[in-house]
This record gives C-alpha cells, sequence and structure tokens, in this order.
C-alpha cells in the first residue's frame, strides 16, 4: 500500500497505519459479498489512536 492510498484519519488528519486485512462475515448478505464476506483493512491512527476499516483494495479504486 502506498502512500496515497493511505486512509487519513476522520479526527486529526493523519495517515493511518494499516495493520491487518480480515474477513468481515457479517457482510455476507450484502449482494457484493458473496456467501463468504468481504475482505476489509483494518487500520489506526499514529497521532490519536482512533482505529477504522474499510473494504480490501477501496484505496486502490476497488469497491468502496
Amino acid at each position: 500500500m502506498g502512500d496515497k492510498d493511505k486512509l487519513v484519519c476522520p479526527v486529526c488528519g493523519t495517515g493511518m497505519n494499516h495493520h491487518a486485512n480480515k474477513i468481515d462475515y457479517g457482510a455476507a448478505d450484502d449482494d457484493e459479498a458473496g456467501p463468504g464476506g468481504v475482505l476489509i483493512e483494518a487500520h489506526t491512527c499514529p497521532g490519536c489512536g482512533r482505529p477504522a476499516t474499510r473494504r480490501a483494495g477501496a484505496g486502490e479504486g476497488f469497491g468502496g
């Protein structure tokens, strides 16, 4: 993941650190998810500590 794809903290505006990819099984009912859920990225802000997630690839122009 390049700097241009970094998730920006909505609280303090710092670029967040990517920590893990996880499967969100709760999204399995979503039409785009398919039967196994969707892959999400877990991030944490080094400035204020706020956690955040987004669908994997969202910073690269894939899905939302």
